[in-house]
């Protein structure tokens, strides 16, 4: 008869694809949350294509608001699917004794945090292809095939960077009651002055360079760059790139350091 200590611990590998499953499993029977993540983009996508003609827009000569709409609803349910998402889920799993019992198992903490960006990177792609679809389809957008790995780069880089902020913004959120608030009150006014909604074409020089050094506008841009036929190589300037990469830094390191597993009130730590 076998005992425990013949049994050969799973590979960590299979532990975060299994949390990933899990998180997945959560998605698909949470009816808000696949509202939000799924259905919320698609109807914002064709709302605002059929309310706004293309000289309310505030377009760019020869460029329909429709050719500019799908990739920035597309940036959109990014934000939806990492940041929002990734608050609203971990700061209910925390005050709900979730994440410390997960504590008390053998399960490595970074198969964890790793399922939830796994989970959060998969129903990215599922939503940015049905929101590429719809538009090709009903809209008549143009997608080149020569620059839809510029617009893969750019979303992977948006996801990844959203999710990690979203994790770092759970630090600051006290109760699961607040999660929601504080989610869409960051990336509400995060999403108008980044390019997401209307074009910043003919907006105040000193917006434009604000939403420059926020995480959002950069990748945005380059998302929506990839749907042009000018574009001939990666969209995103390097300065752009270390935009993205030092918020990103910034969210990992009030992730190690401030983290919290347990629920409760935020405590400061002590040396």
């Amino acid at each position: 008869m076998r005992t425990d200590q013949h049994t050969k611990p799973k590979p960590a590998l299979l532990l975060a694809l299994g949390q990933i499953r899990y998180q997945l499993l959560l998605l698909v029977r949470s009816p808000l949350g696949f509202f939000f993540a799924i259905v919320m983009p698609l109807l914002l996508l064709v709302c605002l294509d059929l309310l706004t003609p293309d000289a309310a827009s505030a377009m760019p000569p020869g460029l329909h608001y429709a050719q500019f709409l799908a990739p920035a609803v597309a940036a959109f349910s990014l934000l939806n699917t990492c940041y929002v998402n990734t608050i609203t889920t971990v700061v209910l799993a925390r005050e709900e004794g979730v994440l410390k019992r997960l504590r008390g198992t053998p399960l490595p903490a970074w198969t964890y945090l790793v399922g939830r960006l796994g989970s959060a990177l998969v129903t990215s792609v599922v939503a940015v292809t049905l929101i590429v679809t719809l538009a090709v389809i009903a809209f008549d957008v143009t997608v080149s095939w020569r620059t839809i790995g510029y617009l893969a780069g750019a979303g992977g880089l948006a996801a990844v960077s959203f999710f990690l902020l979203g994790l770092a913004v759970t630090t600051l959120v006290p109760k699961s009651e607040t999660a929601l608030p504080v989610a869409y009150g960051t990336m509400l006014p995060l999403a108008f002055v980044s390019d997401v909604f209307f074009s910043s074409a003919h907006a105040p020089r000193w917006l434009h360079d604000l939403a420059s050094a926020l995480p959002v506008a950069p990748v945005t841009r380059a998302m929506e760059s990839a749907f042009l036929p000018t574009t001939q190589s990666w969209p995103m300037t390097t300065t752009a790139m270390l935009t993205v990469g030092a918020w990103s830094v910034a969210a990992i390191m009030i992730i190690s350091l401030t983290f919290r597993w347990e629920p409760g009130p935020i405590r400061s730590r002590r040396r």
